[in-house]
């Protein structure tokens, strides 16, 4: 948990080589473990991650940032966003956040609107006139972040089959 003798900083990462690759692993293990209403479990994230490993978050397709704690006992990784600018599913005015997630035990401390306003940032310095991003109904806490940034539910822009609710960030 952060304390006075901690930093939090945000730096591109590769989600398939650490520590990208942890972050990632963190949020497979919160959301297949809430689809699953259960721990997840290693294959199951493995066997996820497979599928996807990048998922379009490098670049020139897109970025991955990982939020960490830098203190007397070394680097911890709190979360993570991606964010795609283009792909067959991402609108063409529009970029898409990807994975985003910070750890249960930092949730409500501010490390997931540090990530969300950061990605929103890159998003308008580049020139994409909307974001855009798809979520479980049952990710409460994320949701809730979307719409105090002013995020609003859209109608679906993806078939994505895990997801439930859309939603888009008008940034003109």
């Amino acid at each position: 948990m952060p304390d006075v003798s901690t930093t939090i900083v945000l730096r591109e990462a590769h989600p398939d080589v650490e520590p990208g690759l942890g972050a990632l692993h963190g949020y497979l293990d919160d959301v297949i473990g809430r689809m699953q209403g259960r721990p997840a479990t290693a294959d199951e994230i493995a066997a996820f991650a497979a599928q996807s490993p990048s998922d379009g978050l490098v670049a020139p397709l897109g970025t991955f940032l990982v939020a960490g704690e830098t203190g007397a006992d070394g680097d911890e990784v709190l979360g993570c966003v991606g964010l795609r600018w283009r792909g067959d599913d991402v609108p063409e005015d529009a970029a898409e956040i990807k994975r985003m997630w910070t750890a249960p035990t930092v949730r409500g401390r501010g490390v997931g609107k540090l990530l969300l306003d950061e990605v929103v940032r890159r998003a308008r310095d580049a020139g994409c006139a909307r974001l855009v991003l798809d979520s479980r109904a049952d990710l409460v806490e994320a949701r809730t972040l979307y719409e105090r940034a002013g995020f609003v539910e859209v109608e679906p822009y993806n078939d994505n089959p895990h997801a439930q609710v859309w939603y888009a960030l008008d940034l003109r």
